[in-house]
This record gives structure tokens, C-alpha cells and sequence, in this order.
């Protein structure tokens, strides 16, 4: 979203005491703040007052709107900004103020003495009005006008002629409401008078002093009361099927007895994120009204998210500071910093990830909110920081409707994948170093040549223009049948009303270039919304090669339109329909007006040409999302002779797009029939047969099904789906071919010899919440992104939880969902759907079990690890290499986890569900190959990929219960990660996982176990580098006393602890113990260790500088001087241990077995 012109709000009410100059003040306040450049203009002439809320921050006005008026009765010229009082916050920003006029006693015989009917009829106010209005809406990002209470208005003036906004404020009584609601009417009918060219008014009621805390019953009875009486106005903005309760409810001002005294800002102080607060409301209309009211379905999904996307945008200033924001890692730090300046050289600029002055990469953000593109560029891999940043520009970029997109730059086609769909759909480029150049000049061209169009739209090829397609909600099928005929045709079929909100019609239209259409659907539904009224068609044509009117249902239209000629979509079959509509697009001005029709068969209007035969399930009026599928599976379906399988795990919505696609697409289709699930499919595909009589009633099975094949090898335009099937060699037999299409859903995604594939994701976090919340509307907004989430925004769970959530309070479930998943999603799912999420789970296992028990176990081992990759070789398993590929294939064929480049995958839902109806015996042996299966990954410490193994095997080792850790070689490797863990700086998250092992092992395995001693010594590592010395002294000391116990005073591991006791001594302050117990430690490892060994050297160096604090400085020195005389012959001068020395360094002595890790 970018500003544009600027914006005019009036607030107004009918009566007084409500609260208006409140909240426009506070309202433009915070609009400053967020970087909006804003007006206040106070029109209650007859009771002035607004400077009163600005007096800390501004001086006295000493003139305003009525020396406006009057010096323009006396004729002067007079400019828009001649009378601004400048307001500045203590934060700096500023807001500019109109005041009524100059406070002084001369005030009221100046406003007694204004003829207002003079004005307009002797002094032209009227065009001296828009004059100002156009300079303010140059001048500002936001206008807010203080109207006058009651009735009056200067004709109009601050009602109908100057805003774009009417924001009315009311209380809950009726004499409020009808009085308020009577004014609105009256302007907007004024408003349609006007000599001027405006877009239709706009209204936003705001509910005041409103309190739900007592009276709690009359307060819901008068909340729904007015979800009625406001309606209509809320029908401009916000889309049909939109809850218009949470627009009401979020721009609800409650009563506030604190702020109800005086003229105090409370936005100043409060923080307007708490929904307990007043500032929260007002956040809520500030953000609307710098929107423009615009993308009202975001506001009612996400007010947060609402609110983020309208104050990143004036912080920018509307504008951004980069043209890119480039998206990198080391691996391709080379890359951006070519890659920048062949941008820079193009005069487009950018902010690398990776450059210097960047900083950490999670404070970015800030950075990319002001960069208009991400440049990701991605060599094998995409990262997580990858993944985090372009998630995040995504979020801020869907927020704000705005022509920001991505530009992926990749080292092979195969990263792609990895990519948000959103995002593989878009154009790529080649990595390559010799290519570099290539794809700075290809990206300057788009950005160039694209600035003005949304950048995740796919632009038209074929020259022909945009269509734009106009309708009622109930004639959705209708837009759907002409979009697919255009868009077939070559057309760019772009979604919604062309041009801003703001702009009149008439502008809309003759702005649009010559090629582009306006295409309207007229129907009885259409002209009950007002959308056949004469204005509204005289607007259209304005430019008459443009616009292109369609009759979809008899409905009388209006001479002018007649006189311009009209296509009818009805009455007539769809080869006819489709001829008139491409000729109506391609020539508006030669449309027949007498034209042909088309679809409707019947009076109700059903389309003549629906398939003859048909089985498909009634279509799911829930189903939401999947819009980005749908034509996917037309186009791969017209596109190959081959059937279709649309493959995803459990509960993913696969049968349900396939039933959508169905409808969709029902037009393009004489026959469509659709086979359940189960062994009886050749009775299905038998009585198929008989539906098409090529077999009769008693004609066995089989002998049907071939007579079906025959018969359908002779066809064309049939549909053919099969659902639930898991093995393709069952299916093969039963395909038909022939000139139709075959839909086969499957958990399997291994059919690439019989069909091709297009897997099913989950829903994104949008349509997730919506699909959440179509049940459940009043779920609280702060937990509906958290529950989707935790629902893996799997679509079988978010319609369970849907329905569980009319019983539990939401964050009772939400608490059960994390600490009991399958007892959460144990209750039957959809009535179309086979039992619930939990009990598909548990038979999918039970059938894996009966069919292969080493992938159940498999399985079973990887829920108790992170819903992570995790590294899998036949090795590890102990199999051989067939064996191996026929148990992931196994694994993949029944939908419980995928396996690809050597790792394997659970879901994190499907993982938790599992992991809860693990039996007691089925858990030991899960945890033998869990642990069997981190302890095999553990990268050698000569491993040049040892870092970035880690980092991929941390999860794991973070995510398995201390008690599921049953081996002492996976108890070892989970302390190596922690290791990784304070190597990577996440020391908090280290210290709690080692302090959660040592507490566990200690009470289960004794304190005399390897490992927990063991992890005693990670332990006490960790609270040293976490400054928490005192206890990092007590556990080496408690270590130390342990191992003299087991091992004795000369064994290395107690002379290693001695040596960190001694460092600890050191950090206390406790120079001389420490000093004394270096020198005896030394002592020993000298004569046991040898003086060369590394233990030693290290013992050495630490005692060299305990020593000076005690004054013994020659000792100290001559000390570190044999120490870093041995360490060079020994070590090296590179090795981490001299250069410690070198640079005069203490340092503990790792414990045994810690990771040797080398940065990448």
C-alpha cells in the first residue's frame, strides 16, 4: 500500500457529549506519530474547542477558519494554508491545526457577522472550497474535519462536499442513532447533487462510551440491534460474507470514567496494542481512515495486522528508502555485493543481508518494511533466515495490497521447491556468476516497466488488455464460467474494482487504457445493490469502447443502455455463449441488442449445459481457499492426455478440491462421476455404466467396467475421479482413456509411471483463520493465528477444532491441543469425512505395522523427535539398500511421513497426535532407534560439513524428552548439540536443556553415571559463560569431588575439572585458591600428562595469570612465556589454545568429548 493523495475524514454527531473532538484528536495524533502528514480542521464554529486537546504542544491560535471566511466575503485571495497553528509532540512529530478562528473576545461577533447563503451565491465559496480541498489533499496525507453537532451544516459542507470519509459518532440510544443515521442519508444524498466530481461517500459508525462490563445482556442486545441498523454502511467497504460484527466491535469506543475528565490524549501514554484500553479503538479508526477504509476483509481477519500494514506505510512516508532488500547467505555474499552494485550502476538501490554495517539479521526487519522488492538469492539450500525473511516481507506485503514482489535468484530449479508457491509461480533467475549481469538487468526492466502493477499477478501476454469483471455475490459461478472463457481466450482477468477507492467512476473507467475492459454481469441481484442505477451506467458510458455489459438472468435495463447495445449469457448452450461473449469483449461497441443467450435451461436459470451425468457430493458451501489450485488442475489436466493426482498427507483437503474442482469446472463436462474410496471400486466404475447405458442392471461387474472403457475410448468432455487411492498398480487396470480427464487423490505421492502429481499443501495462515473462524466468529482475534498455527493450518483439524471450540473455551482447548493433540482431535470430523484426524492417524499406523513393522517403527521413532528433516541412510537402520527404499516408500504410500533427499518428515500435527497414542510398549523400543538414529548423525569433528550438520540435527536434539534418551552415545550427542548450542551464542537455550538433562539423569541413571557426569561439566560450562560463576564453582566442585571419588586425584578428567575449578576460583575473585590449586593441578599433569600435553599448556596459561594478582608478575611472565613457547612447537601459532595465550586470555577446558567445531 502506498498513500496516494490524501484523505479527508469529517467526524460528526448528531448530538453532543459523545466524544468526537476526542477522538479525532487522539486519532490524529497518532496518525502523526506513525508518520502520517495530517490537518485538523476544527468546523464547530458555534462551539469551538479542538485546539484545547493540542494546548500542551501548540501556541494560542490567533486566527482560523472564520478570518478564512471573512476575508473572503471581503474578497482577498485567501490560501489554503494561510491560517495553520503548527502542533508538535513531545516525540517530535507534528500535525498541523485550522482552528475555529483566534480565541479572543472578538470571536463570536466575527462568526455573527458570516452570511454563509452570501457567501456561495455573491463570492463563489463553493469553488473557493474546493480550491482549499485540493490544495489540503496535495499537502497532507490525512485531512480530519471537527463538524458541528445537530443537523445543520452549512449546507452540506463538512457532511457531503468535503470528505471521502463520513466517520458519525453515536451512543446507544435510539434518538442517537436515528438522528445520526437520518443525517448520514440526507448527505449522501446531498453529496449525488454536487457540481463536483466525487467517488460515493464513504461511512464509518463509531459506537462511543459504549460498556460491555455491566449490563453485560443489555449491551449484546443492543450490539446485534445494530449490526442491522448499520448495515448500509458498511455495504460500500466491506466485502459481502465479511463479519461486520468485529468492524463494529473494533472501532467501538468504550467508556473510560479516567479519560472522561479534561482534554488529555490518552494515546500519548497508553499502549494502543492492549485491547483493554481506549487507545486500542482508536488505533483501530486512525488505521482505517489512513486506508481509506480499503481492504476491509484484512481488517476483519487480522485488525493487528490492519493496523501494522498502516503504520509501516506512514512511517515510509509512502514512500521506500530501497528499491531491494536482497535476501542472502555466506554462501552468496559474493553474489549480493556483485549483484548490488550492477543494481546500483541501473540507479536502483538496495540493502544487503550480508554487508557490513547490516547487523544482526533478526533486527532487520525495519529494513525490509522500507525496501520495496526481496531479492532472494539461494545457491543449494533455502535457509531459515531465508525463510524467515521472505515469510515476513510476504506477511507485510499480502497486509498491504501493494505491487511489492520477489524476485527469486536461484543456484537450480530444484531450490524452487522449497519456496512458497506464491513464490515459485513468479519469474527466476539464474545464480550463476556469469549470469549476474543478466539478472540485473532483467530485474531493472520488470521493476521498471511493472512499478504500477500488483506484483503477484501474472501479466497478460497477449497484448489484448485487462478485463475487469463486475457482479453480485450470488452470481459467483457466473464470473467464474466468464473468467476461465477469457482467460482460455488470452485475456488478463484482474481481480476487483479498477482504480482507488477514492476516485469517482467516471474516473475509474477513463483512466483505464484503451485495450482494457470493464465487463458487468447484470442481474436482479446486481441492480438490488444499486449497481444498474443511471448514474452508475451513464459513468460507464463515458467510455462506451470499454465497457462491456452481460445479462446473465431477464432483467430489465435502462434505455441508455439499450441504446448502447447488450449481450445475454442465457437462453442458449455454451458454444453459443461463448462465441457472443469473446465477440463482446473483443468489439463493445457492435454488441447485438438482441443478442444470444445462454445458459439457463429452466426459469431458475441453472446453466442448460451442467453434465448429463452426475455423482459428484453436494459442493462444501464451507470450502475456503485453494484458488491458486484450482486453475493448476484445469491447466495440468488440459495439458496431458495423463490422469492427475493430487497427493498430501492426512487430512489436507484433497478429496474436498477435487470435489471443488468438480464444480468449479462442471460447464466444461458432459459426464462426471466420482468412485469413493474402498476395494469396491469396480462397482462404482459398474454402475457408471449403467448411468451411461452401456451395461445393464444385471451385466456383471467386470464385464461392465470393460463395456464402461470401450464406451468412454469413444467420448470426450468426461470427468472421472477417483478418490482415496494408496496403490497406483491397484488402479491401473480400471483407467480408462479416451479424449477426458481422470482426478485421483492420494496420500501416495509415488505415481510418476501412471499419472502425474500435484501436491496439496496446507492452507496458508489467511485462509487457515478464516476457514478456523467460519464457525466460530467470535473466537478473540489475539488467538486465532496461535490456534491455526498449532493446527499446522491443516484443514481436517481446523474444521474439528472449529467445531470443538463451540464447547471449549478457546484457550482451554488451545492448552489441551499442546499437551494432549490426539485426545484434542479425537472427535469425528466433517460429516463427509471418515471419523476424525486422530483416529485416520492411528489406523494409518496400525495398517503401516501390519504391513512392514520396521517403518511403523520408523515412525514411531521419528515422533519423538522435532517435526524436522532428520538424516536417514539404509546404515543407520541396519537394512540393505532394497529393503531400506521399500520401507520410506512404504511410509510415503500411507501418507504418514515424506522422505526426500536423505531425510525423512512428519508433520508437526500428524507428529504430536502420534506421539500421544503411543503405547507404553511401543515407546522403549521407539526410543532405542530414535536414539540409535542421532546418535549414527553425530558429524566427525573432520567433517567439513560438521556446522551446518549441527545446525540441522539441533532441533532433535532439543525436541526428545530427557527420558526417551535411552542410550549413553545419544546422551553424549545431545550434550555435543548443547555445545553447538553456546557456539551459535543461544546460551539461555543451552543452559535450560543441559540444567533439564543433568536434573533427569541425575534422578534416573544416579550421579555416578558417565553421563551425568558428564553433563555436570557442560553444566557448570554453561553457568560460567552465562556470568553465573558462584554456581558454575559449586557443580565443578561437586564434579571435582565425584570423579577423585570414581577415578581418582591423577585421572585427565580430574585434573581437567580441577583446572575449571580453579578458573571459577579465578572469575569469584578468589585469586590465591585459585593460584594454589593451579599450581598443585600443574604439578600433577606435568608428571602424569607429560609438559607438552594440552591439558597441561591450558593448566599453565591460567595459572600465569592468577599469579598477578598476587604480585608474583616474574613468575607470571617467565610462566607464560615456556607456555607459549610449547604451545607454538606443539600447537602452532594458529591453534585457538596459543592464540589464547598470545592475546592473554583465560578460558575454561572444554568438557571431554565436547564438538570440535570450525565456523563455516
Amino acid at each position: 500500500m502506498t498513500m496516494g493523495q490524501g484523505r479527508i475524514a469529517t467526524f460528526y454527531s448528531y448530538k453532543g457529549g459523545v466524544g468526537r473532538s476526542f477522538l479525532l484528536s487522539n486519532s490524529a495524533v497518532l496518525l502523526a506519530r506513525w508518520g502520517y502528514r495530517v490537518l485538523c480542521v476544527d468546523w464547530d464554529l458555534e462551539a469551538p474547542g479542538l485546539h484545547y486537546y493540542f494546548r500542551p504542544y501548540m501556541d494560542v491560535p490567533a486566527t482560523g477558519l472564520t478570518d478564512m471566511a471573512l476575508a473572503v466575503r471581503e474578497g482577498e485571495r485567501v490560501g489554503a494554508l494561510d491560517h495553520i497553528t503548527p502542533v508538535t509532540l513531545e516525540d517530535g512529530a507534528r500535525l498541523d491545526l485550522i482552528a475555529a478562528g483566534g480565541v479572543g473576545n472578538d470571536y463570536v461577533p466575527k462568526l455573527q457577522s458570516i452570511d454563509w447563503e452570501q457567501l456561495y451565491l455573491e463570492h463563489d465559496f463553493g469553488n473557493v472550497l474546493e480550491g482549499w480541498r485540493e490544495r489540503w489533499l496535495d499537502s497532507y496525507d490525512v485531512i480530519l474535519i471537527d463538524s458541528r453537532t445537530g443537523i445543520s451544516d452549512s449546507g452540506g459542507i463538512c457532511t457531503a462536499q468535503l470528505p471521502h470519509i463520513l466517520a458519525y459518532t453515536f451512543t446507544a440510544n435510539q434518538q442517537n442513532v436515528d438522528g445520526v443515521l437520518d443525517v448520514v442519508r440526507r448527505a449522501s444524498a446531498t453529496r449525488n447533487t454536487l457540481p463536483y466530481d466525487r467517488s460515493r461517500l464513504l461511512t464509518l459508525p463509531l459506537l462511543c462510551r459504549f460498556d460491555m462490563s455491566e449490563e453485560y445482556e443489555r449491551a449484546a442486545e443492543w450490539r446485534e440491534k445494530l449490526r442491522g441498523e448499520l448495515k448500509s454502511s458498511y455495504d460500500a467497504w466491506v466485502p459481502e460474507g465479511s463479519p461486520v460484527e468485529r468492524v463494529l466491535d473494533n472501532c467501538t469506543v468504550p467508556y473510560s470514567a479516567y479519560w472522561s475528565f479534561g482534554e488529555d490524549l490518552p494515546v500519548v501514554t497508553e499502549d494502543f496494542r492492549n485491547p483493554q484500553l481506549i487507545s486500542h479503538s482508536i488505533a483501530s479508526i486512525a488505521a482505517l481512515i489512513a486506508r481509506n477504509l480499503e481492504d476491509a476483509r484484512l481488517f476483519t481477519e487480522s485488525r493487528d495486522a490492519y493496523v501494522d500494514a498502516a503504520i509501516r506505510t506512514g512511517r515510509r512516508g509512502g514512500h521506500y528508502q530501497y528499491d531491494f532488500f536482497i535476501s542472502g547467505t555466506p554462501k552468496t555474499e559474493s553474489a549480493a555485493t556483485r549483484l548490488a552494485a550492477l543494481l546500483a550502476e541501473a540507479g536502483l538501490s538496495s540493502f544487503s543481508a550480508q554487508q557490513p554495517d547490516a547487523g544482526p539479521r533478526e533486527s532487520l526487519r525495519p529494513v525490509i518494511d522500507s525496501s520495496r522488492h526481496l531479492l532472494l538469492l539461494a545457491r543449494d539450500s533455502v535457509d531459515s533466515w531465508h525463510r524467515d525473511e521472505l515469510n515476513y516481507f510476504l506477511r507485510q506485503t499480502l497486509d498491504e495490497q501493494s505491487d511489492r514482489t520477489v524476485f527469486p535468484v536461484v543456484g537450480s530449479t530444484r531450490v524452487l521447491r522449497d519456496l512458497p508457491s506464491l513464490v515459485q509461480a513468479l519469474p527466476s533467475y539464474s545464480l550463476a556468476e556469469d549470469q549476474l549481469g543478466e539478472v540485473a538487468r532483467g530485474v531493472s526492466a520488470r521493476v521498471r516497466s511493472e512499478a504500477s502493477q500488483p506484483g503477484f499477478e501474472v501479466a497478460s501476454s497477449s497484448g489484448r488488455g485487462r478485463v475487469f469483471v463486475v457482479r453480485s455475490w450470488p452470481d459467483r459461478a457466473w464470473e467464474e464460467w466468464v473468467t476461465w472463457i477469457l482467460r482460455e481466450a488470452g485475456y488478463e482477468v484482474a481481480q476487483g474494482w479498477p482504480g482507488r477507492q477514492e476516485d469517482s467512476v467516471h474516473t475509474s473507467v477513463t483512466s483505464l487504457p484503451p485495450e482494457d475492459r470493464i465487463v458487468v454481469l447484470y442481474s436482479a441481484a446486481l441492480a438490488n445493490e444499486g449497481l444498474m442505477s443511471d448514474a452508475w451506467t451513464a459513468a460507464l458510458l463515458a467510455s462506451p469502447e470499454k465497457f462491456v455489459p452481460l445479462r446473465v438472468e431477464e432483467v430489465e435495463v435502462a434505455g441508455q443502455l439499450q441504446r448502447h447495445g447488450y449481450t445475454d449469457l442465457f437462453g442458449v448452450d455454451e458454444r453459443e455463449a461463448r462465441e457472443a461473449l469473446l465477440r463482446a469483449v473483443a468489439n463493445p461497441r457492435s454488441t447485438p441488442s438482441a443478442p444470444p443467450a445462454f445458459p439457463a435451461a429452466d426459469a431458475a436459470g441453472a446453466r442448460a449445459d451442467q453434465p448429463t451425468v452426475w455423482n459428484v457430493p453436494t459442493r462444501n458451501a464451507g470450502f475456503i481457499g485453494r484458488d491458486d489450485l484450482l486453475p493448476q488442475i484445469r491447466t495440468r489436466l488440459a495439458d496431458s492426455t495423463a490422469p492427475l493426482v493430487l497427493t498430501g498427507p492426512c487430512g489436507v483437503g484433497k478429496t474436498q478440491l477435487a470435489f471443488e474442482y468438480a464444480h468449479w469446472f462442471s460447464g466444461e463436462y458432459d459426464l462426471v462421476w466420482y468412485v469413493p474410496p474402498g476395494e469396491d471400486r469396480v462397482y462404482h466404475l459398474a454402475e457408471f455404466a449403467v448411468a451411461l447405458g452401456c451395461a445393464q442392471f444385471d451385466t456383471s461387474p467386470p464385464a461392465a467396467v470393460r463395456a464402461l472403457q470401450q464406451d468412454l475410448r469413444k467420448r470426450s468432455g468426461w470427468l472421472l475421479i477417483f478418490d482415496g487411492v494408496e496403490n497406483p498398480a491397484d488402479l491401473a487396470r480400471d483407467l480408462p482413456s479416451g479424449d477426458g480427464h481422470v482426478l485421483i487423490t492420494s496420500r501416495n505421492p509415488h505415481w510418476h509411471q501412471v499419472a502425474n502429481t500435484l501436491d496439496v499443501g496446507t492452507l496458508p495462515p489467511p485462509d487457515a483463520v478464516a476457514l478456523l473462524t467460519a464457525r466460530s466468529r467470535d473466537l478473540p482475534e489475539r488467538l486465532t493465528f496461535v490456534l491455526a498455527d498449532e493446527l499446522d493450518h491443516l484443514p481436517l483439524a481446523l474444521v474439528q477444532a472449529a467445531d470443538a471450540l463451540y464447547v471449549f473455551p478457546p484457550e482451554e482447548y488451545l492448552l489441551l491441543l499442546r499437551q494432549h493433540a490426539a485426545e484434542a482431535l479425537a472427535d469425528d470430523g466433517p460429516p463427509d469425512y471418515r471419523g476424525s484426524l486422530a483416529s485416520q492417524l492411528e489406523l494409518s499406523l496400525t495398517r503401516l505395522a501390519a504391513e512392514n513393522t520396521e517403518a511403523a517403527l520408523l515412525v514411531r521413532a521419528c515422533t519423538l523427535l522435532a517435526p524436522a528433516p532428520l538424516p536417514l541412510k539404509a546404515s543407520d537402520l541396519g537394512s540393505s539398500p532394497r529393503a531400506f527404499r521399500q520401507m520410506v516408500m512404504t511410509v510415503e504410500r500411507i501418507g504418514l511421513a515424506r522422505v526426500s533427499g536423505g531425510s525423512i518428515r512428519i508433520p508437526r500435527l500428524a507428529q504430536a497426535v502420534l506421539r500421544d497414542q503411543l503405547a507404553s510398549e511401543e515407546r522403549a523400543p521407539a526410543a532405542t532407534l530414535a536414539c540409535r538414529l542421532l546418535a549414527a548423525a553425530v558429524p566427525g569433528d573432520t567433517d567439513p560439513d560438521a556446522w551446518q550438520r549441527w545446525r540441522d540435527l539441533l532441533p532433535h536434539y532439543l525436541a526428545i524428552d530427557p527420558g526417551d534418551l535411552v542410550t549413553e552415545a545419544a546422551r553424549l550427542a545431545t550434550l555435543g548439540a548443547c555445545w553447538y548450542l553456546m557456539d551459535l551464542g543461544d546460551n539461555a537455550e543451552a543452559l535450560r536443556r543441559l540444567e533439564e538433562l543433568y536434573e533427569t539423569w541425575k534422578r534416573e541413571l544416579g550421579v555416578e553415571a558417565v553421563e551425568t557426569l558428564a553433563a555436570a561439566g557442560y553444566l557448570a560450562h554453561a553457568y560460567s559463560v552465562t556470568d553465573d560463576h558462584e554456581k558454575a564453582y559449586l557443580l565443578d566442585t561437586e564434579l571435582h569431588g565425584r570423579q577423585r571419588n570414581l577415578f581418582g586425584v591423577e585421572h585427565p578428567d580430574t585434573l581437567r575439572t580441577a583446572t575449571n575449578v580453579a578458573v571459577d576460583l579465578s572469575a569469584l575473585g578468589r585469586y590465591r585458591e585459585a593460584a594454589d590449586l593451579g599450581e598443585k593441578t600443574l604439578i600433577i599433569q606435568r608428571g602424569v600428562l607429560g609438559p607438552e600435553h594440552p591439558d597441561t599448556l591450558h593448566t599453565a596459561h591460567n595459572l600465569s595469570m592468577d599469579l598477578e594478582p598476587l604480585g608474583r608478575l616474574e613468575d607470571a611472565e617467565n610462566l607464560r612465556a615456556e607456555t607459549l613457547d610449547r604451545q607454538r612447537a606443539v600447537l602452532g601459532d594458529n591453534h585457538p589454545a596459543t592464540r589464547q595465550t598470545i592475546e592473554v586470555r583465560k578460558w575454561r577446558r572444554p568438557p571431554k568429548g565436547a564438538p570440535k567445531l570450525t565456523h563455516p
